[in-house]
């Protein structure tokens, strides 16, 4: 697909009209003038609750824009890298409720950037993100025992792993998750995992268990690979602790696979506790993970931790706000933690700085230490990101990676 077509049909998705009544603006502030123009519920097309096969369906798009840069030391050498502004991701999406308990929601890769890999950036149909199937099980069966229950299949980001996963990408006030979270849930060929799991609540507790595909095709899994359990149970103390919001996750994960099968992520079991507070301006997320490594060699393999702390403050409420994330990890073999594949470990590639293990990214421990200002250029719709990290990698006490990354991103939604 030429660039011109894509770009066409994105336009022509976000031009089409919410409903054929007059859409009115929302009250709030959005920002500017500008930001009034866009309605409140575009790409609503369908919005009748009454409706007896489709009640809603509604179209979107989101677009983030990144630059970034790099000043660090690896291999016995001083280097420099930087990125100019580019597209990080582009995605389509849809989501639907028809026949009441049964609903629909996909995000469609448009763009993929390979420069992790030595390419650029193209612009193409590349895969299914996300896509998911929701059977309400609570209006089939009549039950009162739960306040909600369904049972769903398709692909999806493993949200019950880490906090900054269970937080979306368009949220996030950092320009990118970190090491850590890619640790737990990396994201293969830019595509989500596919299986099938059931969620539920009760009160203030909730619940999810899911059986899920190693393998990572761009659209659905096949299950001729290995599997992964995972679950979590979540309890939300907001009320109890007179906060505005607070939640305990205890999560984990076991990953079975054969020799030759294709393997979802580092840890043959994991333990991922994560809660979060927020008062007023102020919101704190911490998570933490314990957990083995399944790596093909005593290098990778071995008992593995990590952890974040990530403070928020609302500087000005809706519009600007700052963010810090320290986060930390470590592992019994001495290559068994991994820096996230953005940017240091591209400006490593042979094209760029030419450090292998750099590239690489490899070690036993890692940190890192992030600041940053989010503004909200319009509320929902657009914010622009700035943030500077420093981290350090070593294995053995041999120092494998020390840096600086400045990031700068933009994102759109609709």
């Amino acid at each position: 697909m030429k660039l011109h077509r894509v770009l066409s049909l994105g336009l022509v998705l976000l031009s089409l009209p919410a409903r054929a009544e007059e859409v009115v603006p929302p009250k709030e502030n959005q920002g500017g003038d500008w930001c009034l123009t866009i309605p409140a519920d575009v790409g609503v097309l369908v919005d009748n609750p009454d409706a007896a096969t489709v009640q809603r369906f509604q179209i979107g798009a989101y677009a983030h824009f990144h630059s970034a840069f790099v000043d660090g030391e690896a291999g016995g050498q001083d280097f420099w890298y930087g990125r100019g502004a580019d597209w990080r991701r582009a995605r389509i999406t849809a989501k639907a409720q028809v026949f009441d308990a049964l609903s629909f929601l996909t995000h469609i890769n448009m763009v993929r950037d390979e420069g992790r890999s030595g390419g650029g950036v193209e612009f193409d149909y590349f895969g299914l993100f996300l896509a998911w199937a929701d059977l309400d099980l609570k209006k089939i069966t009549g039950t009162d025992f739960l306040d909600s229950w369904t049972v769903s299949y398709g692909k999806r980001k493993l949200k019950e792993l880490n906090e900054e996963m269970d937080t979306s990408i368009n949220a996030i006030l950092t320009v990118e998750r970190s090491s850590f979270a890619a640790q737990l849930v990396p994201f293969r060929a830019g595509t989500g995992t596919t299986g099938a799991w059931m969620q539920g609540s009760r009160g203030k507790d909730s619940f999810s268990i899911g059986l899920y595909t190693t393998d990572a095709s761009e659209e659905f899994g096949n299950w001729a690979d290995g599997t992964l359990v995972v679950g979590a149970w979540k309890h939300d103390f907001a009320e109890a602790w007179n906060l505005d919001e607070a939640a305990l996750s205890l999560g984990g994960g076991i990953q079975d696979v054969g020799r030759g099968d294709e393997v979802y992520a580092p840890w043959k079991w994991v333990f991922t506790p994560w809660v979060k507070f927020k008062k007023g301006p102020w919101m704190l997320r911490i998570s933490g993970a314990i957990g083995e490594n399944e790596g093909p060699s005593v290098t990778t393999g071995g008992a593995f931790y990590g952890a974040s702390i990530t403070p928020e403050y609302d500087i000005v409420p809706d519009r600007l706000q700052a963010v810090a994330r320290y986060t930390i990890m470590g592992s019994e073999g001495p290559r068994g933690v991994r820096l996230t594949s953005r940017y240091a470990r591209e400006a490593g590639l042979p094209a760029n700085e030419g450090i292998p293990s750099l590239a690489n990214g490899r070690g036993d421990f890692h940190h890192s230490i992030y600041g940053g200002l989010v503004w909200w250029v319009c509320p929902k719709r657009m914010s622009i990101l700035a943030g500077l990290e420093w981290e350090r990698l070593t294995s053995r006490d041999t120092k494998v990676y020390a840096g600086l990354t400045g990031w700068f991103s933009t994102r759109l939604m609709f």
